[in-house]
Formats: C-alpha cells, sequence, structure tokens
C-alpha cells in the first residue's frame, strides 16, 4: 500500500464516522508563543481543547506537517541514526472536541489498523496510564485484547502534554511488532516493550482532561470544559510497518529522493558507507523545504537559524558522499513527487524554496572549507579525548559553523565535545539566536481576556461599514497602566495583517490602540477611563482621517505586491509588512538587490494601476472558493472556512481582513523611499502613497532649490558643475594623498628603526603609533616590507580602552603565518580580528595588549 492510498484510507473512514477533514496547518504556529514549529496534529486546535473557541463540529481528521528541530520536541541529532526520528513527518490524526471519549477513540484506533489496513492483531500491543484503569478495561472487554498485551506505564511515557502550559492527559499508545531480529537487547523484565528496537509505537490516543496554564509565574493544572480526544499515527512509521520495512527511510516515500541522491553522487543507498548520509539528506530536504514553502526564512535566530542548521547539516552530509557542487536544492522536485499531491499550498512555493536553499548552500560552502581546515588543525593540537569548548564556539561564533557539525567530525575521530563549555562562552557574549518561542506574550492577561469571552462572548467589527457606532461597555480590564475596554460590537480595526489598529474615541477618550489578542475578541486600548463605566452607553468613533491614509496605504501594498511579482519573479512572497497612516513598508523573499530600473518599473506599474482607476472590491467567500479564484494567501497564517478576498480588477487577488479604498484613484501617487536588505533572501521596501508622497516630493524639491541656489545653477547646469567639482575634489585628493605618502616616508625611517632579533634570529618591529591614525596602518606597512623584507611589523595604536593592532611580513616569509597567530593571541584581548598569512589585523582592550605582545614574540621564536 502506497502512501498516497494510506492518507485516503485515514481521511475517508474518519469522514464516514462523522468526522471533518481539517487541511494541516502551517509549520508556522498560529497565535500559539509556547511553539516553535507545529509538532503535532492537535496544535491547531488549542483553542478548542481549552475552551477558548467553539468548534463548528464537534469531530475532526486531519494530516498535519510536522516539524520537530527546535525546542522542547528535537529530533535532530536522531535523525539518519535510528529507523524512525525525523525533523519533517507527517501525523494522522483524529479528534474529539467534548464528543466521545475513550471507548470511542479505541474502537477507531483498533478497527482502522486491523479491518482497515488489515494488520496482524497478533503484531500489536498496548499500553494505558497507571492510574487509568478505565482505558485497560476497555482495550480487554470491548476490543478482546489480551490482558497480557495491555501495559501499564507511568507519566513519563504515558502522559502527553503539548508543551510546559497548554491541554494535557494521560494516553494509551498502539505499539507495532518488527520481530525478534529487530530487538535492541534492552533490559525487558519490567514491560517487553522497553525493547524499543523490536517494538515501535504507531498510535498514541491522549484523552485530554487537563490544562495546564501559568499563573503568577506558577505552572497549575486545572480540568478541561469537557473531554476530549487527541490522537496522532505516525504516517511514516505506519507504511514502514505495512511495506515490510524496518527503516522508515526505506519505503515508498523516501524513495524518489534516494534514487535522485544516488544519480548525482554516483552512490549506492545499500553500500553502507554512504546509507546513513543519504537518509539525513531525504529527511533534511523535506524539512528544509516545507519550512521554506510555510514561510520560515533562514536567518540567525529563531526558527530561521534552525532552518539554516538543517541546510548546513545536509551540506555536511553531501560532502560525506562526495559531493561538492551546489546541488542541495536539486533534490526538490523529488520532495514534492510524495507530497505534493497533499500539500498544493507549499507546491506553489517551490521556486522560492529553490532560490533559497541554493543561496544557503553557495553561502555556507564558501566558509565551509575555512571551518573544516580550522577544526582539523585544532583536532591535531587537542591533547586528551575532550575538544574544547572554547575552540568549538569560535568555530560557530567566527565561521558560522553549527556545533552540531563539530560534533560529528568529532564522532568521526573519537573526541567529545566539552560541551559546558561551550554554553558557558554563548552565556558570556550577547544572545545571538532568540528563541521564536519565547515570545512577550503576557499569559496572566490572555488568560484574562478567555475568561471575559467566555463571560461576554465574541466581539463584532462592523468597521468596513461605518466609523461610528452607539454600544454597551460590557467589561472594562486593568493591567499594567493600561485599561482595556470591551464592546459587542465595535468600528475600530485592530491591528492584524500587517495593517495597525484604529485610534479614535469611546465618547470623549482618546482609544491609543486596539487590539485582536485571541479570536474573534477585539479590546480598545485606554490610559484613562476616568469617565466610562460597565453597562455604560457610550459611542464609537474611530479617528476617520488616519482610517483613510491607512486604507490608502494598505491597497497599494496590495498593488506593490502584484508589482514586484510581475516584475521579478512568482518567487515573490510576502514575508511581512506594515500598514500606517504615514507609510507602508512590504517585506519579500528575494535573493539581490533591486536595480535602478526595476524599482521605476515597479513603481510605473503601482502609478498606472493607480491611474486606471480600477475598482477595489471585498468579498466573502469559502476558503475553497478563494483557492479556486487564486487567491493569494500570506503564508503561516491560518484561515477559517471563510475568509475575506480583496480583488483589484484583473490585477490583484488576495485574502485579507484589512480595510481598503473602493477605487485605486483614491491612493494618489505611489513612491518608493527605499529598497534593502532585512535578512538573507528577504528584501524590504518603504514607500508613501498621496500627500504623504507628495509631502516629500516636495521637500526633495525645496533641498534642490537649495543646492540650485548654493551652485548658482539649475537642471542640466546644476549637474555639469557637481560633477565639474567631484573631478577635482578627486585631483585635490590624489595630491593630498601623495603629500601624506611623502610626510609617512620620512616618518617610517624614525618609526620603523628599533628593530630586534629574537632568539632564532627573526627580526621584529614594535611600533606604537601613538599620534596616527589605524586608517594609516596598511600604507606604513607596505612601506616597511619594501624596506624589511625579512623582518615582521607589530604597529599598534591606543584610543581610550581600545587597541587598534597589525601584524605583518613579506609574503615570500611563508614560515610566519600572521593571520594564525593573532587569531589566537587576539583573544587575549577580548577582541576580533583576523587576515592572511602575510598581514593580520584587528583591535580589542589595550589593558591586555602586553599578553597580546609577549604571545607573539613567544611564537615568532617558535618558528
Amino acid at each position: 500500500m502506497k502512501a498516497q492510498e494510506i492518507r485516503k484510507q485515514f481521511i475517508d473512514f474518519f469522514k464516514d464516522r462523522g468526522h471533518r477533514e481539517h487541511p494541516s496547518s502551517s509549520l508556522i504556529p498560529h497565535n500559539d508563543p509556547t511553539l516553535l514549529f507545529a509538532n503535532a496534529g492537535m496544535n491547531q486546535f488549542k483553542e478548542f481543547f481549552t475552551g477558548s473557541e467553539t468548534p463548528e463540529t464537534k469531530r475532526a481528521v486531519t494530516i498535519q506537517k510536522c516539524v520537530r528541530a527546535g525546542g522542547k520536541h528535537n529530533d535532530l541529532e536522531n535523525v539518519g541514526k535510528t529507523a524512525r526520528h525525523h525533523t519533517f513527518f507527517e501525523m494522522l490524526g483524529n479528534f474529539s472536541f467534548g464528543d466521545y471519549f475513550k471507548e470511542d477513540a479505541i474502537a477507531y484506533a483498533w478497527d482502522f489498523l486491523t479491518k482497515e489496513l488489515k494488520i496482524d492483531k497478533e503484531k500489536l500491543y498496548v499500553t494505558v496510564h497507571e492510574t487509568d484503569e478505565e482505558a485497560r478495561q476497555i482495550w480487554h472487554t470491548k476490543q478482546g485484547v489480551p490482558l497480557d498485551r495491555i501495559f501499564y506505564r507511568g507519566d513519563k511515557d504515558n502522559f502527553w502534554e503539548m508543551g510546559d502550559i497548554g491541554p494535557c492527559g494521560p494516553c494509551s499508545e498502539i505499539f507495532f511488532d518488527h520481530g525478534p531480529e529487530h530487538s535492541d537487547g534492552a533490559d525487558t523484565s519490567d514491560c517487553i516493550l522497553d525493547d524499543e528496537g523490536r517494538y515501535v509505537e504507531v498510535w498514541n490516543l491522549v484523552f485530554m482532561q487537563y490544562e495546564k496554564f501559568k499563573e503568577n509565574g506558577e505552572i497549575k493544572r486545572r480540568e478541561l470544559p469537557a473531554p476530549s480526544v487527541d490522537t496522532g499515527a505516525g504516517l511514516e512509521r505506519l507504511i514502514a510497518c505495512l511495506q515490510g520495512k524496518y527503516w522508515n527511510y526505506d519505503t515508498d516515500v523516501f524513495a524518489p529522493i534516494i534514487k535522485k541522491i544516488e544519480a548525482i553522487s554516483g552512490k549506492k543507498y545499500d553500500d553502507e558507507k554512504y546509507t546513513t548520509a543519504m537518509r539525513v539528506l531525504c529527511d533534511h530536504i523535506r524539512s528544509s523545504v516545507f519550512l521554506i514553502t510555510d514561510g520560515v526564512i533562514p536567518s540567525n535566530e529563531g526558527r530561521g537559524y534552525v532552518l539554516r542548521r538543517i541546510i548546513r547539516r545536509a551540506i555536511r552530509f553531501l560532502d560525506q558522499l562526495e559531493v561538492t557542487n551546489n546541488c542541495f536544492h536539486e533534490f526538490i522536485p523529488e520532495v514534492f513527487e510524495t507530497l505534493g499531491e497533499q500539500y498544493p499550498q507549499n507546491k506553489e512555493n517551490i521556486e522560492l524554496a529553490d532560490k533559497l536553499i541554493r543561496l544557503e548552500e553557495e553561502k555556507f560552502r564558501k566558509t565551509l572549507k575555512v571551518g573544516l581546515d580550522l577544526i582539523q588543525k585544532e583536532i591535531k593540537k587537542t591533547k586528551g579525548k575532550i575538544f574544547s569548548g572554547q575552540t568549538a564556539f569560535k568555530l560557530y561564533d567566527t565561521y558560522g559553523f553549527p556545533v552540531d557539525l563539530t560534533q560529528i567530525i568529532l564522532d568521526d575521530t573519537g573526541l567529545e565535545l566539552d560541551q559546558e563549555g561551550f554554553n558557558q562562552e554563548m552565556e558570556k557574549q550577547k544572545q545571538l539566536s532568540k528563541d521564536s518561542a519565547n515570545f512577550s506574550a503576557d499569559d496572566e492577561l490572555k488568560n484574562l481576556f478567555y475568561q471575559v469571552k467566555q463571560e461576554v462572548g465574541e466581539v463584532a467589527f462592523k468597521g468596513y461599514d461605518t466609523s461610528t457606532l452607539e454600544t454597551k461597555i460590557e467589561k472594562i480590564i486593568e493591567h499594567n497602566e493600561y485599561f482595556y475596554v470591551v464592546t459587542k460590537q465595535t468600528p475600530f480595526y485592530p491591528e492584524g495583517g500587517g495593517q495597525v489598529g484604529d485610534q479614535g474615541t469611546i465618547n470623549d477618550l482618546l482609544v491609543i490602540d486596539t487590539q485582536k489578542p485571541i479570536e474573534d475578541f477585539i479590546v480598545h486600548i485606554l490610559k484613562d477611563v476616568s469617565s466610562l463605566k460597565e453597562g455604560q452607553n457610550v459611542t464609537l468613533s474611530i479617528n476617520q482621517q488616519l482610517r483613510e491614509k491607512t486604507k490608502r496605504n494598505h491597497t497599494a501594498t496590495h498593488l506593490l505586491q502584484a508589482a514586484l511579482i510581475k516584475t521579478l519573479g512568482n518567487h515573490v512572497k510576502q514575508a511581512g509588512s506594515k500598514v500606517t497612516p504615514d507609510y507602508l513598508r512590504f517585506d519579500f523573499t528575494h535573493t539581490e538587490a533591486l536595480k535602478k530600473d526595476e524599482l521605476v518599473q515597479i513603481e510605473n506599474i503601482v502609478n498606472q494601476k493607480i491611474e486606471d482607476a480600477l475598482y477595489a472590491q471585498a468579498e466573502l467567500m469559502t476558503k475553497d472558493e478563494a483557492d479556486q479564484k487564486g487567491a493569494m494567501a500570506l503564508f503561516g497564517e491560518k484561515y477559517g472556512d471563510e475568509v475575506r478576498v480583496l480583488t483589484i480588477d484583473d490585477f490583484s487577488v488576495e485574502l485579507c481582513g484589512g480595510t481598503h479604498v473602493n477605487n485605486t484613484s483614491e491612493i494618489g501617487t505611489f513612491l518608493i523611499r527605499s529598497e534593502a536588505s532585512l535578512a538573507s533572501g528577504v528584501r524590504r521596501i518603504e514607500a508613501l502613497t498621496s500627500l504623504g508622497a507628495i509631502d516629500y516630493l516636495k521637500l526633495r524639491s525645496q533641498t534642490l532649490e537649495k543646492v540650485e541656489k548654493a551652485f548658482n545653477a539649475k537642471n542640466d547646469t546644476l549637474l555639469l558643475k557637481t560633477t565639474e567639482l567631484q573631478a577635482n575634489l578627486k585631483e585635490q585628493h590624489k595630491t593630498i594623498l601623495a603629500l601624506q605618502d611623502k610626510i609617512q616616508s620620512y616618518q617610517s625611517e624614525d618609526l620603523f628603526s628599533n628593530i630586534t632579533k629574537l632568539s632564532n634570529g627573526v627580526e621584529l618591529c614594535i611600533v606604537d603609533y601613538k599620534d596616527g591614525s589605524p586608517k594609516d596602518f596598511r600604507n606604513l606597512s607596505d612601506k616597511f616590507v619594501d624596506k624589511n623584507p625579512e623582518a615582521v611589523l607589530l604597529l599598534f595604536a591606543k584610543d581610550n580602552d581600545k587597541v587598534s593592532i597589525l601584524l605583518r611580513t613579506n609574503k615570500k616569509n611563508s614560515n610566519i603565518k600572521c593571520n594564525n597567530i593573532f587569531k589566537e593571541a587576539i583573544a587575549l584581548c577580548n577582541g576580533r580580528g583576523g587576515g592572511r598569512p602575510d598581514m593580520a589585523q584587528g583591535s580589542g582592550e589595550h589593558t591586555s595588549f602586553e599578553e597580546f605582545k609577549n604571545f607573539v614574540i613567544q611564537k615568532l621564536e617558535e618558528i
């Protein structure tokens, strides 16, 4: 049975039993600060379990894409080494939100495995939580599982929790017996299932009864409003059982990728020297592609850093296959050969995945060789079995060399990494990588909002049709010097989709912001509520002037995105945006700076669409209808069954809940103010519209008038004059440099007069350049090596608490490696720097310069 057949059979089985099919959520968790990535099928249903949201149906079935490669759930280090660990995998799941419970959940799982998939019951074993006698009896009396095949397990194995906070409960697991030939030799005196090599968990039934939450900094547990069920069956594990394979990697899920790896590398998967590397590549290309096509961009922090680690690990394993050309991106089509039908929205972003993976590989290969050379040298220096944590950190910090790659190399040499030393070095520096799971969410306030929502219900947004309405205050919440005013309906747009929240008034008091902290719940934020009280009838009025400016900028953002795609290609995806009354900002995926003519073309396209006076029409429709219409969605965003689609003629169709103009002519004009790099593979454009653009042009015009007046010239004459002035300045600069060069030549005779011979005959000149600038170091050192081809120059200049240093010799002195000496010595000054064998330069703390100097002398004397 093939993977796609199992997917379909699973969905059909549960749909026939009253479950509603939900598409997989994004790998970027929606509105959940506790998770780095979606790691289980229940993530998108968390609010249903807690009772903070009400599902439209009480039964659901999904096939969820998951990643476990960071945070609490991290399988990265085990990939390729075990038969079943993956960073990317698919989870089959069926769910009950206060509907059926243990008896039905157990029956569904057993029927699907033994009747639908026809797995031999004699191959299956069951566990229950040590306190859950009810579940044990259901398995035995209702499903006929012998008691000697049902095992009690403790919290570690059979109590499930999504994270430090969130839904949790006891669980019951189903194991498959792969046979005694796969036994790992574990002690099975307590339970035969401790032999994890032979017995493999294929399905977990979680009986969701509790929720863990944080209150006043303490983790507490409470009963959920209604007992629920969350189940998960690993698709890759099930396929292995059905296809008679022990290793998940030997199934049809991975076959196309392995075949492509064999073709590119010329190596065989069956060759044990290369099997592990190929398995890691299979896993890592899947996770890399799906993270990117769900909206994660490689970077040095949070989710982006995890993605970058995965790509760099893969490149290291490509090297083990003796593949050194940039080819990791070439496996992308094979990923979608088995997954494209299930996740078409990811396949649509295949061009972006290709560009970003190609760019990451090119960048990393440039630094990889340097890092590998350095680690091999450090390994040779290592005495004993412990590899320095400080050195491992230097590899990471200076060369971008992931510590897990260092660990892989050390494993091959029998050395052990000083992990504690590495961690200590990480703590010493400023935190370079922020864990995306640690957002600034105020759990106490959020829990309060959930409680108020249960009391007053949802808050309806009426601001598409009106700017003022009469309503009643339902609740006033005071927290940290702010007041959160809740009404049943509001014309105020809450911050979302990049658009800032509305400002305005409640009666005569100023609303400074509007937010939607939880789904379908809008709060007005005020600093003063002195004349307001709960139950009071009030008038809500938005600041119409600010709203109109924001609408123009928001619609212009849609025009900008369409123009970018038209000009640059379909790989352009939104990576963030901000729409304010004053300006718009749009982040998008692109691997290089935009050329001047491209910016002009984009600006012209947008302005042409404004001049064409296109109608902008917003309408509600189902998500399927929006997909059929070709509406673009923001990656990583969660959408309900009904969505709002903004259509601007035949030029732009996007899902968007924001406020917009009715006709593009209302925008007036569009002007790009700046374009710059935001991160590797991500660019940022800031732009202005309407009066904001006109005011900007007026300011530039006024500045130009001042320049024209200063030069007594206009238009082409001004350009000619400034060009002539530039040419004259260049000539004068050359003259000044020539004079400086002469002065330095005279100075150098005195500066370099004090050359001493070390014990081994090496000539060394140490110069304190007291009255000069480090900018002169290069020029001065050129003069030194010309006159003293056999000697070494140590040139330094102190400035307050810093010292700038240069170490230089002639290139022909190949026995002297200035860069190697410098890198070791500069650490003594808590500094940074580097260079070439003939010259190295950097800076550090001047109080430690004597140690630097003595170290350099010592190293030179060892030559």
